[in-house]
């Protein structure tokens, strides 16, 4: 009988290499881009054999999976292949680069994101005229509770959920001296955002910073949640400018649950 404290990989299992592959590509992209060696990998994999590790990356370089650099291997091209097929793959995903596609020429960059746990997933960014700071990329992670996007969405779960999903994590991360960090606070964000439609990042994930964000409406898909955002210099965001960032975003996440008006009626010029 397998060990039960032992790897993953260990346990009695059909396909035992593709669990060691799955491990090796972790390990990989937690070193973010530094050239790993296949003994660094068999560690950092969690004990898989060292000549197993060859074998394995020298499989997954042949369908462009990882790449032989410096002595060691780093992610291959082809996961940017099977990324973007993954994508391509979800309706929200779809329905987002179609309707910000009718936007035009505005300066609003819109980023649209999911509930993974406690973080939020990164899926799609439309990049507006004005860039205020480098747009998050598909597959980045932040903390629910510091983003305007993760606050969307949990507003949208029963407050016993959230309190079950935050369970156990204060004090929550802190990206700068105004992330919120305690339950209580995320709660009462959660509150205001029900009542006013939209949640709001006050530069809790970057100073100088605010971030709007609308919840897609309709049940989640495939049991997720999703939303879309946009980010506003703080110098900038006005009530009335963040009330017009609000509804250009309520505009198109209406059109992606297909439930909304034309945007030139929803959206102010």
């Amino acid at each position: 009988m397998a060990d039960r404290a032992g790897p993953v990989w260990a346990s009695a299992t059909p396909a035992p290499a593709v669990l060691r592959a799955g491990a090796v590509l972790d390990a990989l992209a937690r070193a973010r881009g530094r050239a790993v060696t296949p003994a660094q990998l068999a560690a950092a994999a969690g004990g898989i054999p060292r000549a197993s590790v060859v074998n394995i990356c020298a499989a997954l370089q042949e369908c462009e999976l990882v790449r032989a650099v410096d002595g060691g291997f780093v992610l291959g091209p082809g996961l940017l292949r099977l990324s973007q097929a993954y994508l391509d793959a979800l309706d929200p995903v779809r329905a987002f680069r179609e309707e910000v596609g009718r936007l035009g020429d505005r300066e609003e960059t819109l980023q649209l994101a999911t509930l993974e746990g406690a973080d939020v997933v990164y899926l799609a960014v439309h990049e507006g005229s004005v860039l205020i700071r480098p747009t998050s990329k598909a597959g980045a992670r932040l903390p629910a509770t510091c983003t305007a996007l993760g606050k969307a969405m949990l507003a949208g779960i029963p407050e016993d959920e959230v309190r079950a999903l935050l369970a156990g994590r204060e004090p929550f991360e802190a990206r700068t001296s105004w992330s919120l960090t305690t339950l209580d606070a995320v709660l009462t964000e959660l509150c205001r955002a029900r009542t006013v439609g939209y949640a709001i990042d006050d530069q809790e994930t970057a100073e100088g910073i605010v971030c709007v964000a609308v919840a897609v409406p309709g049940p989640a898909t495939g049991g997720r949640p999703f939303a879309v955002s946009s980010s506003l210099l703080k110098s900038q965001a006005t009530p009335d400018r963040m009330a017009a960032v609000a509804a250009l975003i309520r505009a198109v996440v209406r059109r992606m649950a297909g439930k909304g008006e034309r945007l030139t009626g929803d959206v102010d010029a």
